[in-house]
């Protein structure tokens, strides 16, 4: 049953990205190049820690999200945000910074512990591009993250921190930055109908 969940969470986690990298190419989705180099870098690197520490198909969506930041992160170079303010270089300098310590530990937990702050700090350049620029962003990669975020911690086969942790915080920074988005297609809807 866990492998079934953990292929319908890689299924979710291709055509959510899927969507992104479509309207990347249309020109309408501009990734922020610094959140999705750290998402690269830090994806791999926390599928290692679930890995070692007994994930299993839990860990399967964290795999192929990395090859998909990847992807993206390649596309960010080109067709990315060029909106990079002081606080977008701060998180982005404190991030690469926090790979040090996970360099020079050799406990898989500390490691998924540190990628996972990282990773979220990651988050705040797209957060604040999209709280500016709402439609700079493709709703639906997100809104179906949530899901297989979700999907990705019932798939765990062993629950622990360094299994839970990453998809869990990764599910609140979906959920967050879907809400964004939403509430501007909703107030702009609802503008629309008063014109």
């Amino acid at each position: 049953m866990k492998e079934l969940i953990g292929i319908i969470a890689v299924i979710l986690t291709i055509i959510g990205h899927g969507f992104y990298i479509l309207d990347i190419l249309k020109n309408k989705t501009k990734p922020h190049v610094f959140s999705w180099i750290i998402w690269a870098v830090m994806t791999i690197i926390a599928f290692l820690g679930q890995w070692q520490k007994g994930g299993g198909a839990g860990s399967w969506t964290t795999a192929a999200t990395g090859l998909m930041t990847i992807l993206i992160a390649i596309l960010a170079f080109k067709k990315g945000s060029k909106d990079i303010t002081r606080s977008d270089k701060f998180f982005f300098g404190g991030a690469l910074l926090a790979i040090i310590p996970w360099i020079l530990t050799k406990d898989p937990t500390l490691s998924v512990i540190i990628i996972t702050l990282i990773d979220v700090s990651a988050a705040v350049p797209t957060l604040r591009k999209t709280i500016k620029s709402p439609r700079s962003e493709t709703f639906m990669t997100y809104f179906l993250n949530i899901f297989r975020h979700g999907l990705s911690i019932l798939a765990l086969e062993r629950l622990n921190l360094a299994t839970f942790l990453f998809p869990t915080a990764l599910f609140f920074v979906n959920l967050t930055i879907a809400l964004v988005i939403l509430k501007h297609k909703l107030t702009t809807r609802k503008l629309g109908r008063l014109s």
